[in-house]
C-alpha cells in the first residue's frame, strides 16, 4: 500500500496521446470567462501540455476554476450547479416538448449502489441522496441526439464495437450527493453528528461510513463558522473544535418535492423519519466530468473538516492550489482529488498495456464502502515493474477508468442493467477492450445507461 498512498499524494500525470479533439464543432454554447484571463471549456491541447510537463498547479488550478464556476450564485441565490437540469427533467422535456415548464427536481438514491449490488443502508450512516445534472451543452446534446432512447441508442450499436456521437466539449456532467437533516436527526439543541473523512483503510469489505469513528457536530441553529478545525473520534465528545455551522457547508432548505421524493426513495414509511419541506440538505460530495479532452477531465469533491490539510485521496499541495481563486467559505470547505489520466504513463486510446504506476481517484462518500465484491477483480489490477498491484476497492478506483466502462447492450434487459459491464479499479482501458465487444460505449456517461427510456 505505499505504493498507493504515494501516489495518491503526488498525482503525476502523463498523456501521450493525439489532440485532435479542438476540430469538434462548437455549436453548442459560447466559451464562457469564469474569472479574468480563464475561460471554459480549456481546449485540449492546452490541457495535455500541462500533464506532458507535469505542470500539476495548473491542473490542480484548473479544477478548483471548475469548482469555483459551479459554486457561484447566478439567479435567485442559486449556484450555478443547481440550475441545471436532471436527466428526468431532460428526458420530460423530450417526450413533451409543448409544456412550458417541466417537474421540479427530484432527490434519487445513487445509481452506482443499485449497480454495485449493494444495499445502500450497509455501509453509510444516513441515507445519502444524490442529484445528477447536466450543464446546457451537455442537455442540448442529450435532446439533439436523444440519447435516452433506446430505440437510438439501438441505431448507434453497430458491429463489435461501437460508440455513441461524443458530448461536446462544453459539456458538464455532475453528480452531486447530499445528506438531508430530517427532524429526527437533530438533537433537542439542533445539532446533526455525521460521519466525516479520515482518510483510507484498505480492507477487502470496503471501508463505509459506519467504520470510519471519526464524526463532526454541525450546528444548525448559530450563525457561525468554523474554518478549519479537527475530527471527534468518539463520535460523542462534542467540543469547540469538532463544531461546525452551516456556513462551513453548501447547503439548501429542501422543498415538499424533494422531501417526498427523498422519502420514497428511501421507504421512508415512519412519519417521524420523514423529510419535510424545509428541511436542510448538505452537499457532502459531488463527481465533476468536463469534456475538455477526449477520455474527459476528472475532479471529485468532498467536504472536509480540515480543508487545510485535507485527508487522502486529496493533498496539502491539492488544497494551497485553490489559493486566489476566490471560492466562497463554504466552496472553500471541499477537498479535492483528480484523475487526468488511468495510469502512469498514459496510455494511447487504442493498443496500450495495463503497465505503470496506478492513479486513484475516488470520492469518500461515494466509493469508500466499496469491497473487492463489487468490482470484477480479473481486470482490477495494474502491472507495475513486475508486480500486479490490485485495485479492487473503491479506495484504489479511479474516476477515468470506472466511467469508460461505461457501456450497454441494447438488447439486453432493463432490469439488469443492459449487461452494462461490472464496475471496474483503477487500470488501463483501450478503446478495443473486450469489455466493449458487442457492447455500445456511452462516452463515459452511466447516466445514460440509468436513465435509459426502454419504451422510447
Amino acid at each position: 500500500m505505499k505504493t498507493i498512498k504515494l501516489l495518491t499524494l503526488v498525482f503525476s500525470f502523463l498523456i501521450v496521446v493525439s489532440c485532435n479533439e479542438e476540430n469538434k464543432k462548437e455549436v453548442y454554447s459560447k466559451k464562457e470567462t469564469l474569472v479574468e484571463n480563464y475561460q471554459y471549456p480549456s481546449d485540449s491541447t492546452t490541457i495535455n501540455k500541462w500533464i506532458a510537463n507535469n505542470n500539476f498547479n495548473a491542473m490542480y488550478k484548473h479544477s478548483w476554476y471548475i469548482w469555483k464556476h459551479l459554486t457561484t450564485p447566478v439567479a435567485n441565490d442559486k449556484l450555478r450547479y443547481q440550475t441545471w437540469s436532471s436527466p428526468a427533467q431532460i428526458l420530460e422535456k423530450m417526450n413533451h416538448p409543448e409544456k412550458n415548464m417541466v417537474s421540479g427536481i427530484k432527490f434519487k438514491k445513487p445509481n452506482q449502489f443499485s449497480h454495485a449490488k449493494i444495499k445502500q443502508t450497509n455501509f453509510d450512516d444516513t441515507d445519502i441522496v444524490e442529484i445528477v445534472a447536466y450543464n446546457e451543452a451537455a442537455e442540448k446534446y442529450a435532446v439533439d441526439n436523444k440519447i435516452f432512447y433506446i430505440s437510438t441508442l439501438k441505431k448507434f450499436q453497430k458491429g463489435e464495437y461501437s460508440q455513441v456521437p461524443e458530448f461536446p466539449d462544453e459539456a458538464i456532467t455532475i453528480k452531486p450527493v447530499y445528506k438531508v437533516l430530517t427532524q429526527d436527526k437533530l438533537s433537542k439543541e439542533g445539532v446533526y453528528t455525521m460521519a466525516a473523512w479520515h482518510g483510507p483503510e484498505y480492507k477487502n469489505s470496503g471501508y463505509p461510513e459506519k467504520e470510519w469513528k471519526s464524526c463532526i457536530h454541525v450546528n444548525t441553529k448559530e450563525n457561525k463558522s468554523n474554518p478549519n478545525g479537527r475530527l471527534d473520534y468518539n463520535c460523542n465528545d462534542k467540543n469547540e473544535d469538532n463544531t461546525y455551522y452551516l456556513n462551513d457547508f453548501i447547503h439548501f432548505k429542501i422543498d415538499q418535492t424533494l422531501a417526498d421524493s427523498y422519502n420514497s426513495e428511501n421507504t421512508i414509511t415512519n412519519d417521524n423519519q420523514k423529510a419535510q419541506a424545509g428541511d436542510i440538505a448538505l452537499l457532502v460530495g459531488m463527481h465533476v466530468g468536463t469534456k475538455e479532452i477526449k477520455r474527459w477531465v476528472w475532479q471529485t469533491f468532498w467536504w472536509s473538516p480540515m480543508p487545510l490539510t485535507p485527508s487522502i485521496p486529496s493533498s496539502d499541495d491539492i488544497a494551497s492550489s485553490k489559493n486566489g481563486i476566490g471560492l466562497s467559505k463554504a466552496a472553500s470547505h471541499y477537498a479535492m482529488d483528480i484523475a487526468y489520466s488511468m495510469v502512469i504513463p498514459a496510455q494511447p486510446y487504442i493498443g496500450g498495456k495495463n503497465e505503470g504506476e496506478i492513479v486513484v481517484g475516488f470520492n469518500p462518500y461515494l466509493e469508500s464502502g466499496f469491497g473487492t465484491n463489487v468490482f470484477n477483480t480479473k481486470m482490477s489490477y495494474v502491472e507495475n515493474s513486475g508486480t500486479k498491484i490490485a485495485t479492487n476497492l473503491g479506495a484504489t478506483s479511479n474516476c477515468m477508468s470506472c466511467h469508460m466502462a461505461a457501456a450497454v447492450h441494447t438488447n439486453g434487459k432493463p432490469s439488469n442493467g443492459y449487461d452494462s459491464p461490472d464496475y471496474i479499479g483503477d487500470r488501463y482501458l483501450s478503446y478495443k477492450d473486450s469489455i466493449f465487444k458487442n457492447r455500445l460505449m456511452l462516452d463515459f456517461a452511466w447516466s445514460i445507461q440509468s436513465n435509459i427510456d426502454s419504451l422510447k
